[in-house]
């Protein structure tokens, strides 16, 4: 891909960082092609790793999934395979909000993704979002967007941190960001 991956995009000190409305956008990309590759496809996909390492940016800027891989499902017995699937859901929702968070702060998030997770769980984290967005920024980034990616990030890695079944979904995700975006772009 023309400019690398997501993680080369944010973490080389020698390129041009990310300004916000890409990072958002980023976000919307990764969801849709999330969404497509576990509800529509058929079969579904079974591994993808999302991770800023494992997203490619075209010329464009536009996110693509890398490393994808399918199951045949009559490997296995209909009800584990669906099991699987869900399972699988549910991770992909933690990876896509730390993700999110990467994306907002800038910062990598290492080993076991722990320290922006454990901030975004915090029962104050609101006081200091400011704080933690990526000073590449340069502070040109919509307030009310930032709290909103912040909120999707919390609600994906509360889900699988606290191992509850997924209470926000890829779908729900998805169509959120892209009403926020919408709602934006018509002046509201």
């Amino acid at each position: 891909m023309e400019n690398r991956s997501l993680k080369e995009c944010l973490h080389d000190p020698l390129r041009t960082p990310l300004n916000w409305r890409t990072r958002l956008q980023v976000a919307i990309d990764v969801a849709a092609a999330l969404e497509y590759l576990y509800y529509f496809c058929d079969p579904p996909v079974f591994h993808v790793t999302v991770s800023s390492s494992s997203v490619m940016m075209d010329a464009d800027f536009v996110a693509k999934l890398s490393d994808i891989s399918v199951i045949d499902p009559t490997d296995s017995n209909a009800a584990s395979f669906q099991e699987g699937i869900e399972q699988r859901r549910r991770e992909l929702v933690y990876q896509y909000g730390v993700l999110l968070l990467e994306l907002v702060t800038g910062q990598s998030p290492g080993g076991g993704d722990g320290e922006l997770v454990r901030w975004v769980q915090e029962p104050g984290f609101a006081g200091s979002m400011q704080r933690m967005v990526d000073a590449d920024l340069g502070g040109t980034y919509d307030a009310g967007e930032l709290r909103d990616l912040v909120i999707v990030a919390r609600l994906c890695t509360r889900t699988a941190a606290h191992g509850a079944a997924a209470g926000v979904s890829i779908p729900h995700v998805l169509r959120y960001l892209q009403g926020k975006v919408e709602e934006k772009n018509r002046g509201g």
